[in-house]
């Protein structure tokens, strides 16, 4: 009796102790949402104040001084803080509680999220807000040192209340448990089957042989009694995807099945799909789709994020598809451990959802510690694989316009590419309120349409021969014209062209502009070099093309050279080598970009018709003072010398620069201590006049 007695103690302390975890959450939450409108309303009127000049905080002591004083002004807080939220929220001004490093890993807190912080025996709460659109932030700090006494303090009184509410709670949850371990609720579910132990049918409902009448067996080797898992099943009206389980305590295996359209019941009760091999029909994408769309119907908050496995291409370069494809699986089983509904969507993509409750308030609050366990190491055969996971989340609310699967998932993509471009963190949750933050992942371009209205243009960047003291080539670069106001840069435009199609009409434009521009050059001994990028070099009719164009300008040889960079090599070397076979036989040169940031190797410079390596001004940029570059930059042109190549070193900005690269055996600079990119006919002029030595003397006579 004492023992049952203790039992039922526990129960009831442990039920007032959840029901006072409710209520706290409950007042945290109201606490925080007022606490995070008063920061959004002080970092408004601040960014208005200062609007022009709010980047210069970090150089500006004054402004830092006058930004401080006017949150100060607005009383809403005891403190103020300001920070940047590179790396997790670095610390400009730690305002009155002295406070510096990083919010993060110095005091736990997320640059994005309001949170709690004891200092010097207080509680404070802390609500970050963005000003505008830069990466400062401004922090508030509100003492909470009392009222979080009465919360605390409302524990004790809270359990002795509810300790009966605990009681009935406990007793109907212990029946409600008993009667589902012994009589499995069957009449939830609109197919029941019963198979035997080789999977063949013994018996089923009648919405089970009327829609599926051809169905004689089921394969359970991938069906479990944990969780719900699509399948794809042939009935009456064509191919359809069935969310099916087993049943457990039968003798013979029961399945409980519905269709996915209607499947809300099944995901509830902790459905993921079976991921088999990587999804390339859309399939995981529409599985995703539905599951969201049922979250969202209930009209709460949704999450919906994408993770990308950044260097899963790069282990399966080195070790083989099916190590990636492994890897993968083995992600998205840690994936599924912590988010539940996640699907393969493509090779190294994976997508997420989450519905509305307590437990997503959890995942919230826990993310780091959750990226941190899926990126941790991985060991296989031997191997131990680091792994680069970056993500994107979007918070799916009322507020989001359209809410929509469609819509949602643009945003976590946009979440998940503005992690990739700016490195601030390994994810970024993205809500509506930031929406023009993230404007220029969500604008399209109607490249066709850009192109008959002549948007784009060709700039030249002019390359020095050290030796022959002249300009002996210019780089082509793409430039989408400045009236056209495009708010993403270059090489973002290309990636786009590139993922939407559009990038063998664009290079069409960029090479037969290239091409008259060289035209123009006829005589002078100067090539126009054009980079090519991977999804033009195995377009198949490439080389056909590339040459019709060549010929219709009648090119002398050496006139043109191709631009291609090594890491598209190794996995595409044999295409490779015979297009530009191809292209070197009608006397085009080849220029091997960026040499020595990727995987390089020497067989590249064996095999392929190269005619000139491109050093990369990650070499060149510290080349004064890294003997290591020094030493890389002279490898490369000694082996380049012997094999009857040259040297392009990139990024070359100062005579001092230029005198090293010339001491290291480089033949050609360019950079813009011999000229920026220019338009063609400052170009054209620039060969003809250009004299090294005039500027190298006017720039050290003026120091």
């Amino acid at each position: 009796m004492f023992i049952f007695v203790a039992i039922i103690v526990l129960v009831e302390v442990a039920a007032g102790l959840f029901i006072f975890s409710q209520f706290s959450s409950r007042t945290y939450r109201q606490e925080y949402a007022a606490i995070q409108q008063k920061a959004d309303v002080v970092s408004k009127k601040v960014y208005q104040s200062h609007t022009e000049n709010i980047g210069d905080i970090e150089s500006d002591g004054e402004l830092l001084s006058a930004i401080l004083e006017e949150c100060v002004a607005t009383g809403e807080f005891d403190y103020y803080i300001i920070f940047n939220e590179t790396h997790g929220g670095n610390i400009v001004s730690g305002g009155g509680l002295n406070l510096s490093g990083n919010i993060r890993d110095n005091y736990g807190l997320s640059y994005n999220s309001v949170g709690k912080i004891e200092l010097d025996g207080n509680t404070y709460i802390f609500a970050p807000s963005a000003l505008g659109e830069s990466n400062y932030r401004i922090g508030g700090l509100k003492d909470f040192t009392e009222r979080q006494k009465i919360i605390s303090n409302l524990r004790g009184n809270t359990v002795a209340i509810l300790i009966a509410a605990g009681m009935v709670i406990t007793a109907a949850f212990i029946i409600y448990a008993y009667l589902l371990a012994n009589k499995e609720r069957t009449h939830h579910f609109k197919y029941r089957v019963r198979l035997d132990k080789e999977g063949r049918i013994i018996k089923s409902n009648a919405a089970f042989k009327h829609e599926f009448a051809a169905v004689s067996k089921i394969d359970t080797a991938n069906l479990d009694k944990d969780n719900f898992n699509l399948v794809s099943m042939c009935g009456n009206v064509g191919e359809r995807l069935v969310a099916m389980r087993l049943s457990p305590s039968v003798a013979h295996p029961l399945v409980l099945a519905g269709e996915v359209a209607n499947a809300d019941s099944f995901i509830q009760s902790g459905g993921s799909e079976d991921s088999g091999e990587l999804d390339a029909d859309g399939k995981a994408t529409s599985s995703l789709s539905k599951v969201f769309e049922g979250f969202t119907t209930k009209g709460k908050r949704t999450l919906l994020g994408v993770l990308y496995i950044s260097n899963l291409d790069r282990i399966k370069t080195l070790f083989g598809k099916q190590m990636a494809i492994d890897i993968q699986h083995i992600i998205v089983k840690k994936v599924r451990e912590k988010f539940t509904y996640a699907y393969e969507l493509d090779f190294a993509y994976i997508g997420v959802t989450y519905p509305d409750g307590k437990k997503l308030d959890n995942l919230m609050s826990d993310m780091e510690d959750i990226h941190r366990y899926i990126n941790a190491p991985i060991k296989m055969e031997d191997n131990l694989f680091t792994l680069d996971v970056k993500a994107g989340f979007a918070m799916c609310d009322a507020s989001m316009s359209p809410l929509n699967f469609e819509h949602a998932y643009k945003a976590a993509e946009a979440a998940r590419q503005r992690v990739m471009d700016t490195n601030i963190a390994d994810y970024i949750v993205y809500h509506e309120s930031q929406r023009k933050l993230y404007d220029k992942y969500f604008i399209t371009y109607d490249i066709k349409q850009m192109l008959s209205e002549g948007a784009f243009e060709m700039e030249y960047q002019p390359q020095y021969n050290i030796k022959e003291e002249r300009i002996e080539g210019f780089e082509a670069l793409f430039r989408v014209k400045k009236s056209w106001n495009v708010n993403v840069d270059t090489f973002s435009f290309i990636t786009y062209a590139e993922r939407t199609g559009a990038m063998v009409q664009l290079g069409d434009f960029i090479f037969d502009t290239g091409m008259q521009f060289a035209k123009k050059l006829e005589g002078k001994n100067v090539s126009v070099s054009l980079n090519v990028s991977p999804v033009q070099l195995m377009q198949a009719g490439f080389t056909e093309n590339f040459l019709r164009l060549y010929k219709k300008y009648d090119l002398k040889p050496r006139s043109i050279c191709v631009e291609i960079t090594e890491s598209f090599l190794m996995t595409n070397f044999t295409e490779t080598l015979k297009k530009l076979d191809i292209l070197t036989a009608q006397g085009i040169d080849v220029h091997l970009d960026d040499f020595g940031t990727e995987y390089s190797s020497l067989l590249y410079i064996k095999k392929l018709p190269i005619s000139t390596i491109k050093i990369d001004k990650e070499f060149v940029k510290d080349v004064l003072t890294s003997k290591e570059s020094q030493a890389i930059i002279k490898f490369i042109t000694n082996i380049a010398k012997l094999l009857n190549r040259t040297t392009i070193c990139e990024g070359v900005e100062t005579t001092q620069e230029f005198d090293m690269l010339n001491y290291l055996g480089c033949d050609t600079i360019q950079g813009w201590i011999i000229g920026k990119s220019m338009k063609p006919e400052a170009a054209l002029e620039i060969v003809d006049t250009f004299d090294y030595k005039r500027i190298a003397a006017a720039k050290n006579g003026g120091k």
